[in-house]
């Protein structure tokens, strides 16, 4: 469970430069590369490290330590000193992806309080004159931050999300076939190569992770869902208004 979904944050960032297309100097070409040059980087570390590992390993001793075969073979490699190296570098990820998370997750609630999507809209949207950064948005999303982490464990929070995120992953594919239909000849900033290959490839993948948050974590698929609902009355009342 835990080492599924530290695979699915490692390939996560895909979407967390996509937040940022607004702020990005030509981002119909600087966007695609770092998309493609970052996941591809990912990839390519995940595939040697987990063939360094069985490599190393007989496969019953990955079964034996399961999450602490990463540690162990770090160890086994390089020494007492391996496992500290393993440990910086999980340290250097985890605030290189809370340094991503705090620069992009507030532009959303941002973007929704720009087309006065949400409550406070006015103030959510206010920009610092001098950075041009969200600052309301940005306090706020770490008020709801801090107070979800104090409040409930961590590594369920992480098991909760996965399953909301995923779902809007889905529509989110389904969009790209949509805009096609129902504008074929508008003028795209950036084309989705191998169409309808690449989407349908995305579904499947997407898919797979909802099935197996549905067979494995059910209360959590729940509690997910609950709390996606919370936020239709809001929807319902501004679209009125």
């Amino acid at each position: 469970g835990v080492a599924i979904l530290a695979t699915l944050f490692a390939y996560d960032g895909w979407i967390l430069i996509a937040n940022m297309g607004g702020e990005i100097k030509n981002p119909q070409k600087i966007l695609p590369l770092a998309i493609v040059l970052g996941l591809s980087a990912v990839l390519i570390i995940y595939v040697l490290v987990s063939y360094s590992i069985f490599k190393t390993m007989p496969a019953e001793m990955i079964a034996r330590y399961g999450e602490n075969a990463t540690p162990h073979f770090a160890e086994m490699a390089f020494g007492k000193i391996g496992g500290k190296i393993l440990n910086i570098g999980i340290i250097i990820s985890i605030v290189g992806c809370m340094n991503g998370k705090v620069m992009t997750i507030p532009r959303i609630m941002y973007a929704m309080a720009k087309n006065n999507e949400l409550p406070f809209s006015k103030q959510l949207a206010y920009l610092n004159k001098t950075m041009h950064t969200p600052m309301v948005s940005i306090s706020v999303i770490a008020v709801i931050a801090s107070g979800m982490i104090l409040t409930v464990d961590a590594d369920r929070l992480t098991e909760i999300c996965i399953f909301t995120i995923y779902c809007f992953y889905v529509m989110t594919f389904f969009g790209v076939f949509k805009l096609r239909k129902t504008t074929p000849r508008a003028k795209r900033p950036f084309s989705t190569p191998l169409y309808p290959l690449t989407p349908i490839v995305a579904i499947l993948g997407a898919a797979f992770v909802l099935v197996s948050e549905l067979f494995s974590d059910l209360s959590g698929v729940v509690i997910s869902l609950v709390i996606v609902l919370c936020g239709l009355p809001i929807y319902y009342y501004k679209n009125r208004v």
